[in-house]
This record gives structure tokens, sequence and C-alpha cells, in this order.
């Protein structure tokens, strides 16, 4: 595995969202760095000061409908790489009762100016409980339909030509699917990991999801506490 390959996996090993899992390269996959998240008055919060201490949670476990709606990054979203460096990421997710849609994009630069690629995922989703681990979360199920890359830089598309990325034959700015394949130990195979079990919780606008340091795919690496960041209701 090439270096810019290790990178990569790093980059979207401790997102907030679903649909990209970790490749032990960089950061490992025990990597715990839980914090604890508040009830009744208080926002949910992790471990990391990324997350507001305003807004709401609500009394029980959420619904389907209580998501429904567009949420966005409200910046340019600033993650360890595992490595002593850091990645920089925009997420723009799109939820109906039923389904989820997520635009995510990883950049080479602090102001989230100039994209090293993008990841669209589809599929259908489910909440359930109220969770016995994360106060003010709510466990959900998320499944994957499609998973969908863009590479913005020529190396990284050398990279996913490389690692047997899609059909191959990689192009700056063409969308290849990945479903089936998987890519760069991040977006699984769909036959492998067929969906996620996450956490979510709501705060006034702010929606909140896992903590991604564990191997999602397995029912037992259901997050232990939130994400850093938030994406917002528009």
């Amino acid at each position: 595995m090439t270096m810019t390959t290790k990178l990569m996996g790093a980059a979207l090993i401790s997102l907030v969202c679903a649909g990209c899992g970790d490749d032990g390269s960089g950061a490992s996959e025990s990597n715990d760095s839980t914090g604890a998240v508040t009830t009744g008055d208080e926002a949910p919060t992790s471990g990391d000061e990324g997350a507001t201490d305003e807004g709401t949670t609500g009394g029980g476990a959420l619904v389907a409908e209580d998501l429904a709606g567009r949420f966005v990054s409200g910046g340019c979203e600033d993650y360890p790489d595992g490595m002593g460096g850091h990645n920089y990421l925009t997420r723009d997710f799109t939820l109906t009762a039923t389904t989820w849609h997520l635009g995510l994009t990883i950049f080479m630069d602090d102001a989230c100016a100039t994209p090293l690629f993008t990841a669209v995922v589809d599929g259908p989703y489910t909440l359930g409980a109220a969770s016995a681990t994360v106060a003010g979360a709510t466990e959900g199920t998320f499944g994957f339909t499609t998973i969908v890359w863009t590479a913005h830089q020529e190396f990284m598309a050398e990279t996913f030509n490389n690692s047997g990325c899609g059909a191959g034959g990689w192009i700056v700015g063409e969308a290849q699917d990945v479903t089936a394949t998987g890519c760069i130990g991040v977006a699984h195979p769909v036959a492998e990991c067929p969906e996620e079990y996450d956490v979510v919780a709501l705060a006034g606008d702010d929606l909140f999801f896992g903590e991604r340091v564990t191997d999602m795919c397995k029912l037992e690496g259901r997050p232990a506490a939130l994400g850093a960041y938030p994406v917002s209701r528009q």
C-alpha cells in the first residue's frame, strides 16, 4: 500500500458519516477517544471540542421523521489523520423517513478549497431504540445501495487504479461506482458490509452521528460516543 493510499484510508477513519469504514492504516481500529454525552436540556457532546453545547436532545428515541431534511457541515471539518497530520472535509446529507444520501468531499487544505476526491452514498436506513451506551442518542442502521467516488487529482486517480477500485481506468472528474469493489479499504464491498451500525442525536437543528473509531459493519462496532462535528439542518 502506498503512502497516498495510507493517507486516504486514514482520511475517512474518523468521519461522522455512514458508509466509510477504516482500513487499520494510520489510525488503529482500537483508537478509541470516546467522550461523555449529556441528557436533559443540554446538547449531546463528544470527547472532542467540536461538539456544541447549545440546543436540546428531546425525551426518548428519535423517529425517522425527525431526521427528514437536508443537513450540511457548518464549515471545513478538521480531523486527526492518526499520523500526526489532519484531514479536511465537508458533508452534505439528505434524509427522508426511509433513505439517506451523503455527499462527502475530502480536501487537501484547511480552507477546504482544493478537493482530493468525493464520495456519494445512497441507501436505506432505520432507527431503533434509544442508545443504552450514548446518552441522548438513538441507534440507527444505515444500509448501502450505491457508493460512487470521483477523483479530483491525478494522483488520486492513480491511487484508485492501483487499489483496484471500481472498474479501473480512473479519470479525474469522472465518477465510478465502487459499491461492489470498495475502495482503498475505506469503502467496503457491499457484500462484506451491507450496512453499518451507528448512533444519531439531534441538538436543535444539529445532527450528530457516532464517532467512527470502530468496525461499524459489525453490531459490536456501534459507536460508544458521538462524533465531534454536527451537520446542521438547512
